[in-house]
């Protein structure tokens, strides 16, 4: 057992026990929320039986808890690309996320900005993200978003040489039964429906340079599609291969880059946000420039 480890070994009492439910009654302080993300990234059973909520733990099997590791707020610049008193695009850095997460307390866009995201971009994703100083922003923005009146486009590295100069994808997305993630997504006859058009920009030796306009705006939809196509993004652990990589990487484990890119980070960037103004018919383009690693 490890020095940041908690353990508890399951005893007769709590035979039959679901884990979610076992650790519930070890660390009663915990949320459930608190407990599903434990279950993903930090808790491994001694027996070596893969931890799942559901999973009912053997007599004499002992359960690992790692203590949450508190992630140093990053020191990095955050480029503003458009400004006005009520709201702003900054040009999002990989490796900070979105909004608020119990991994990384405090490194986050939200937090280190005080300004609330207007939409989310995943934490290995770089480039433009939509954020609001007021209610009225918001509120302008939300209706915007859900209405599909802002238009977005992003830029991908992905695995091999694409042969279609430009294709769509149609193909509807669900959530993952078979995965060990709760929010991982998968192509699925009874999913929502999702449409994506791409357009290659530049083939290179192994991978291709491709730009992406999702029309519909699903989770991890231009990440799925393009896994679905064969042509994974360069650097998805979570859907280009084994999910298990990506486990291992939430859990502070060693994983082998790709590439040279670092683990975590994928090359998908939103590269253009095209904006329909309050109070008015005109409409903003921003422009994130590309990341200096797209250049493999």
């Amino acid at each position: 057992m490890a020095a940041s480890e908690q353990s508890f070994p399951v005893t007769e009492a709590y035979r039959g026990m679901r884990l979610d439910r076992f650790l519930q009654a070890m660390v009663p302080r915990m949320s459930r929320n608190a407990i599903q993300e434990a279950i993903e990234s930090r808790v491994r059973l001694e027996s070596g039986t893969e931890p799942k909520a559901n999973r009912r733990p053997a007599i004499g099997d002992t359960v690992y808890l790692a203590q949450r590791i508190v992630t140093e707020v990053p020191d990095v610049a955050i480029e503003v690309l458009h400004e006005v008193a009520d709201w702003s695009v900054i040009n999002k850095p990989a490796g900070i996320a979105t909004t608020p997460s119990s991994r990384r307390p405090g490194a986050d866009i939200a937090t280190l900005l005080n300004k609330a995201p207007a939409h989310r971009l995943d934490l290995g994703t770089s480039g433009c993200l939509l954020l609001v100083h007021n209610a009225d922003a918001a509120r302008h923005f939300e209706a915007a978003f859900r209405e599909r009146r802002i238009d977005k486009q992003y830029l991908a590295v992905v695995s091999g040489s694409v042969e279609q100069d430009t294709f769509t994808i149609n193909a509807p997305i669900g959530l993952d039964p078979d995965s060990r993630l709760p929010h991982k997504v998968r192509i699925a006859d009874d999913g929502a429906h999702a449409e994506t058009h791409f357009e290659v920009i530049e083939r290179r030796d192994s991978n291709t340079l491709v730009r992406a306009k999702p029309r519909t705006g699903r989770r991890h939809q231009i990440r799925v599609h393009l896994a679905h196509a064969g042509h994974a993004i360069l650097g998805d652990l979570l859907y280009g291969g084994d999910e298990r990589r990506f486990i291992r990487w939430l859990q502070g484990q060693p994983v082998e880059e790709v590439a040279g890119i670092p683990a975590g980070r994928h090359l998908l960037h939103a590269s253009e946000l095209v904006l329909p103004l309050p109070n008015s018919t005109d409409r903003l383009t921003v422009t994130a420039p590309l990341p200096a690693d797209f250049d493999l």
